[in-house]
């Protein structure tokens, strides 16, 4: 049975607008920005939908969010993208019961099923990765960049844009790359191969990053300095997309999608790619199989990425 709320409850509670801007001033601070951009857009949508009401923590019932979500889908949003502002603002309601600011009972996110829609495949075969080693782009130095952060980036198990920007040459020794990702902080090591080697030397530096990719400046402006960056390296990816006949247009995310695409037309256990792009939903996996022996690791990135050691020199 619902609690009756009293009075003095109702005079405390929140705007839920404001507490959405405030948890995502609190990612903004551990420095989860993507997570904080996405609160903060699915906070201005949900202040669209109010319309000037006013609209307290708790006031947020089942039935508004079910009006939410019809006022999304009249937008003809993706279903994956209404499910993430969804699943932010559930979020960000389950903080404010955490924190004592809403009884939560019922839960009016409680009944939410959010199904992932099933997108395009965002891979290119390894006939594409090859035509993009053997580019000539010495007459567009940012082109060039652009293909060797991607090159390499397959060459590392998928690694993200974000984590080959922050790559320092302290996480390479021994033979070995060994760093956290950004995203889930869960560690990945990776063997170097000589495609590697051959793009570390091409790109040394005396900054501390093994790419040096204005890092300092996204130090200092922050997340919207990084976004402009990952922006122009993905324009220059659009456009190599032609050059080497891609019917899927290139990103920095196109990448990690054929190292796992192609790392499962070889052979390779979903437990061995689970671990190798560092994935958090693969938990229950990880655990069971405890941490693999690297030379699995190295071995399954060799038959993936082994062809480009030939064209990177």
């Amino acid at each position: 049975m619902r609690r009756r709320r009293n009075r003095r409850e109702e005079k405390d509670s929140p705007s839920f607008s404001e507490y959405i801007k405030v948890r995502a001033k609190i990612q903004t601070t551990l420095g989860k920005h993507a997570t904080a951009e996405l609160y903060s857009v699915a906070g201005r949508h949900w202040a669209r939908f109010l319309q000037g009401r006013p609209c307290r923590l708790c006031d947020v019932n089942a039935t508004l969010v079910a009006d939410f979500t019809d006022y999304l889908r009249a937008r003809d949003l993706r279903t994956n993208t209404i499910n993430s502002y969804l699943s932010s603002l559930r979020a960000v309601y389950n903080a404010a019961v955490g924190e004592g600011l809403v009884d939560g009972e019922p839960n009016p996110f409680a009944g939410l099923r959010l199904k992932r829609e099933i997108t395009a495949k965002r891979a290119v075969p390894a006939s594409v990765v090859e035509e993009m080693a053997r580019l000539d782009l010495n007459d567009n130095p940012e082109w060039q960049r652009a293909v060797d952060l991607a090159l390499f980036a397959f060459c590392a198990f998928g690694m993200p844009f974000v984590d080959v920007v922050c790559l320092r040459k302290a996480d390479i020794h021994d033979g070995e790359i060994v760093y956290r990702r950004r995203k889930t902080s869960a560690e990945i090591r990776i063997g170097v191969t000589p495609a590697m080697k051959a793009l570390f030397r091409r790109y040394a530096n005396n900054t501390p990053y093994v790419f040096p990719l204005e890092q300092e400046a996204i130090e200092r402006q922050g997340y919207a300095a990084y976004k402009l960056l990952l922006a122009r390296h993905n324009r220059a990816l659009a456009r190599v997309s032609e050059q080497v006949g891609a019917t899927t247009r290139l990103t920095s995310y196109v990448m990690r999608h054929t190292w796992a695409s192609e790392a499962l037309a070889n052979d390779v256990s979903v437990a061995i790619i689970s671990q190798a792009l560092g994935h958090s939903s693969e938990q229950t996996t990880r655990c069971y199989l405890k941490q693999l022996d690297r030379s699995a690791l190295d071995e399954a990135n060799d038959r993936v990425t082994g062809f480009l050691n030939k064209y990177i020199g």
